[in-house]
């Protein structure tokens, strides 16, 4: 069994109430829960929340609800805890991946979670995460100095291939996030998206408005990426 599994806890402190707030015409999670039920993979779809608000939209949505308890939904509670609450809740299944969708990146190619779940499979992974290329030059901040990860005066074509991850899509194997809460484990498998998604992670007003304006263009744009090194797309 394949769980989709959207957590959307009703705290949200950068930007209050996003995961509810309306966005392309219906409330920001309910594209999320849409594009779960699409999935031809997908066996069921969960939201873990501890909000009345935030469930009863999922649930009119189509989504099931299980109840974040409040030490699972503070500011600094990982996602994998929730996730690890939620197989537990559904311990009679015979679940073999959770699939993680988070409500605030709702920039998500057609067709993204049963590719990812095709590639977990024909990968063996532990976990299949969504990245996208860095063309940054990146570096720390040391001592009020800024310390480059590069060599200064290195073109931007000549950097090494550098990778982030941008949130969209977790596929991760069951039996590991039963046991120690992990979503990642060591086998990860890269999903690779281009920029264009990777601009829809929400966490300020600014954020959101962006992302509003490239959703409505998701459905013109063509990809440049969704690769795996299985050659899936």
């Amino acid at each position: 069994m394949i769980v989709g599994f959207i957590p959307a806890r009703g705290g949200s402190k950068r930007l209050p109430r996003k995961n509810i707030r309306t966005f392309a015409g219906k409330p920001l999670i309910a594209h999320t829960i849409a594009q779960a039920l699409a999935a031809r993979c997908m066996d069921r779809c969960v939201v873990s929340t501890d909000d009345d608000e935030i469930a009863g939209i999922a649930a009119r949505h189509g989504a099931e609800v299980v109840w974040r308890p409040a030490e699972l939904a503070t500011d600094v509670s990982p996602t994998g805890a929730a996730a690890q609450h939620v197989l537990a809740e559904l311990a009679g299944d015979d679940v073999e991946a959770i699939v993680t969708l988070q409500p605030n990146c709702p920039l998500r190619p057609a067709g993204i979670v049963d590719t990812a779940v095709a590639l977990f499979r024909a990968d063996a992974a532990d976990s299949v995460v969504s990245v996208t290329r860095s063309a940054e030059k990146g570096g720390l901040l040391v001592e009020g100095r800024f310390t480059p990860d590069y060599r200064p005066g290195t073109r931007s074509q000549d950097m090494p291939e550098r990778y982030y991850e941008n949130g969209v899509i977790y596929v991760s194997r069951a039996s590991m996030v039963r046991e120690r809460a992990d979503l990642f484990g060591v086998r990860i498998t890269p999903l690779v998206l281009d920029s264009f998604y990777a601009r829809g992670d929400i966490d300020t007003a600014l954020d959101f408005a962006v992302a509003e304006f490239l959703f409505d263009r998701c459905k013109d744009h063509v990809p440049q990426g969704l690769e795996s090194p299985g050659g899936l797309a």
